[in-house]
């Protein structure tokens, strides 16, 4: 007759634990039955010592409860901003159709940029053989310093982020000292061409992770303006 020593206990082939959390998922209510047991096993803390599981429910729970909170604070903030955004262009857009010529435009943009929008600098630059504006460089297409600017932001969409040194000048000329992020506006509406330059001292203003559709429609808004403004519309 042979003794069952502890050893001997132990189970031949070890419980899979993929088996065993498959087997509380598919039957919940094994801890409904047993109530007891939840308040007996003990989970240990990343910091020391254990915790029951009702208390490891619990602090799971609030941590995510409190990423929550704070996600819905964020989206709260973007919806602020985005209020803020939209009722900005809504004044700048008043204050361009008030506007009854092309220098008035221009004035328009630049004080509009640099109240509502917190520019430092702003600068417009136009480009066109027919466009006759005392307020801005306009620049023949042929021009040198036109087709750098055409070669450096080609197409259609704002450009964001910190320039070097040579394209800060190339668009702001002696204002580009000590800017550290700037945003290019392309505008194109024949005969306007040109581009809307904003820039910053804050080197996090303008950066190529944010979006541009606001600006892009600022840009398409303006270049109407100024098309009506440049043909008399």
């Amino acid at each position: 007759m042979s003794g069952q020593t502890g050893e001997s206990a132990t189970p031949e082939h070890p419980i899979d634990e993929q088996a065993v959390l498959d087997y509380l998922r598919a039957h919940p209510e094994l801890l409904q039955r047993h109530p007891d047991l939840v308040g007996q096993i003990d989970v240990p803390h990343p910091t020391g010592g254990v915790t029951s599981l009702i208390e490891y429910q619990v602090s799971i729970l609030r941590e995510e409860n409190h990423a929550l909170a704070e996600r819905l604070d964020q989206l709260l903030q973007v919806a602020r901003d985005n209020d803020r955004l939209v009722e900005q262009i809504h004044r700048f857009t008043l204050e361009l159709l008030a506007a009854n010529d092309l220098d008035s435009v221009l004035m328009a943009i630049r004080d509009g940029l640099r109240h509502d929008f917190r520019a430092d600098v702003v600068e417009v630059i136009l480009i066109g053989e027919s466009l006759g504006a005392a307020g801005a460089p306009v620049l023949a297409p042929d021009d040198p310093r036109a087709q750098q600017l055409e070669d450096t932001f080609p197409g259609d969409q704002p450009v964001l982020g910190a320039l070097d040194a040579e394209h800060r000048g190339l668009i702001f000329g002696d204002q580009a000292d000590g800017l550290g992020s700037v945003a290019v506006i392309p505008m194109d509406e024949p005969p306007v061409r040109g581009f809307i330059a904003i820039g910053s001292r804050d080197a996090d203003r303008y950066h190529g992770e944010q979006g541009t559709i606001f600006l892009g429609q600022l840009g398409a808004l303006a270049a109407r303006v100024l098309r009506r403004s440049s043909v008399g519309e």
